[in-house]
Parts: C-alpha cells; sequence; structure tokens
C-alpha cells in the first residue's frame, strides 16, 4: 500500500481494469480498518474544587457533593498525521455520533451537567443564593440531563460496527468512484488558486471527510424513510426524522397516531369521571 493518499487516487484512476481498481480499493479498506486509530470511549468528569474557607458552611458542604459530574466521552482528535490515522477518525467519529447511544455530544446535555460547577462559580462573586436555592437548581437540571440524554439516545440509529463498516465501504467506493484528480482542478484557472497552500494528501483528506459527513445524513434520512430532498423534524416521542408537512408537526405519521389514540383515551375518560 502507498503510502501517500494522491498516489493511491492516482493509481485507482489510471487502473486499466475493474479488477485492477478493486485490488486497489480492497487494500486502502484494509488499510483503515486495520489502522491502530480504534475507536475509544471513555469516561470524563466535570470538575471544580470547593474554597477551603466554605467547606465548613452549609453552602459549601452542599457544592462539596456535586465536585465531579462523570458523564461518557469518546476520543475524537488523533495525534497521528497520516492519512489512514485521520481518515479513520473521521469514520470513528460519525459511528459515535450516530449510533453509540452510550455516548451523547448534545450541548444542552454537557450545559445541564454543568450546572452544579456554574452555579459555583455565580455564588463565589455573588453570594445572593441560598441553600434551598442551590440544592433546587442542581436537582433540577440534572434531572434534566438525564431526560434530555434519554431522549438523544432514541435519537441514534441502531447498527452495529460490522453493519457500518459495510456502509462506510459503500460510501468509499462512491468517493474512489466521483473523486477528481488535483490535476483535473489545477487544469482549471478558476480553482487553481485555492489549493496551491495545500499538500495533495491533505485536498484527499478533507475530500473523504467532507464527503463521509455529507453521505452520512442522506444515509440517516434513508434509515427513516425520509426523502433526500426533503426537510424534516425530529419526533418528540420516538426521535426519528419525519418529513415536516407543516410547521406545526410535532410527531412522525406513527407516534401521531397513538398519541392521538392515547389523547382520545384520555378524553372518554374525562368524558365518564
Amino acid at each position: 500500500m502507498n503510502d501517500y493518499l494522491y498516489e493511491i487516487m492516482e493509481d485507482y484512476k489510471y487502473a486499466e481494469t475493474g479488477q485492477e481498481k478493486e485490488a486497489i480499493f480492497q487494500s486502502f479498506c484494509s488499510s483503515v480498518w486495520n489502522s491502530g486509530n480504534k475507536r475509544r470511549i471513555c469516561t470524563k468528569t466535570i470538575r471544580f474544587t470547593v474554597k477551603k474557607n466554605l467547606l465548613s458552611t452549609e453552602v459549601g458542604q452542599i457544592f462539596a457533593k456535586w465536585t465531579e459530574i462523570k458523564y461518557t466521552g469518546y476520543q475524537s482528535t488523533t495525534k497521528e498525521t497520516d492519512w489512514c490515522s485521520l481518515i479513520r477518525q473521521k469514520i470513528n467519529n460519525l459511528y459515535t455520533i450516530y449510533f453509540d447511544t452510550e455516548v451523547i455530544c448534545n450541548k444542552e446535555y454537557l450545559r445541564l451537567l454543568q450546572t452544579p460547577r456554574t452555579l459555583y462559580r455565580r455564588f463565589c462573586t455573588d453570594a445572593g443564593l441560598t441553600p434551598d436555592e442551590i440544592v433546587q437548581s442542581i436537582e433540577n437540571a440534572l434531572s434534566s440531563a438525564e431526560t434530555t440524554k434519554a431522549f438523544c439516545q432514541k435519537q441514534k440509529m441502531n447498527l452495529s460496527w460490522q453493519e457500518y463498516q459495510k456502509v462506510i465501504e459503500s460510501i468509499l467506493h462512491k468517493i474512489f468512484d466521483r473523486c477528481r484528480l488535483i490535476e483535473e482542478y489545477e487544469d482549471a484557472s478558476a480553482l487553481g488558486s485555492i489549493y496551491d497552500f495545500m499538500n495533495e494528501d491533505n485536498f484527499y483528506i478533507r475530500y473523504f471527510c467532507r464527503y463521509l459527513s455529507c453521505e452520512m445524513k442522506q444515509w440517516q434520512k434513508k434509515y427513516y424513510g425520509v426523502k433526500s430532498h426533503r426537510t424534516y423534524i425530529r419526533c418528540r416521542r420516538c426521535g426519528g426524522l419525519a418529513e415536516k408537512t407543516n410547521n406545526r408537526m410535532l410527531y412522525c405519521k406513527d407516534c401521531r397516531t397513538i398519541v392521538n389514540r392515547e389523547k382520545t383515551k384520555e378524553n372518554k375518560y374525562r368524558t365518564y369521571v
């Protein structure tokens, strides 16, 4: 296998037979899947330290209970700079974002988990909060965090790593077939200067990563049966995607039926009561 991605792309484009192209592609995939840059999940911690002079106070003891909030995170970057590690990192990240129910990257979820630290910093600059207000705010925020996490987990699609590999390989095949060589861009005077500052491998790595992101969004639409050109909403009940038909739409078709049935039962119950 070539050390440089641009050489692989050139070999593929100039290959004379389909068998030759397939051999190059399979060798590329083998390098990606055998990369040492495996997908890594880890425990992360939101920390803060209560000042010693506050530890003996009621407020200090309250904050001391929440100085470490743990949650499940993942390794989203790599120190390696070779094409194989960088493309594999992108593939790893996409699986974590779309399919791994243990890792929630939602900004609101993480903001809620940071509430004890945020309140502590606020208390240190303005001691206007009462102990009861602090406890209530923290408990409400952490409860909301669990609710947010549960809903975000519903939004994840169900696909094993082995099944995901097949999906990724189909996307990679498209990339190999559709990606133009740098020389083709450099022949166009309007595009030539754009890539002057980049080395050849960086051009292809960026192309691969962007294509993978776009294709995964389209694959998600197919997974939920949403047409590629249609806008969508997140169903408030199941978390799946549904084609947006009006601005008041809250649920997918199946969940809307269930919700309407539940409302009908509730209305009948109220009538008899």
